[in-house]
């Protein structure tokens, strides 16, 4: 351990223990922040998609058809 040691100064009986629990609570952040942006992109998708058939000139009955058969397919995905 000592030979260890004097090339990691930081090696202990608690190193492996403190690394594996720094990197649960980096892996919980990253994948909280991955999923906060792709709510916003589906989100911003959606409002584009929405103003694309606006410009169109696609009915309102039209658009709440489109974009309810997009919620039923991201719906089964999720799935």
């Amino acid at each position: 351990m000592q030979l260890i040691a004097q090339y990691i100064p930081f090696a202990s009986p608690f190193s492996i223990p403190i690394v594996a629990i720094i990197a649960v609570f980096t892996w919980m952040i990253i994948s909280s922040i991955v999923a906060t942006v792709q709510g916003i992109v589906k989100h911003r998708n959606e409002v584009e998609l929405k103003q694309s058939m606006v410009d169109r000139g696609m009915t309102a009955e039209e658009i709440e058809r489109v974009v309810q058969a997009t919620s039923l397919d991201d719906s089964e995905e999720q799935a």
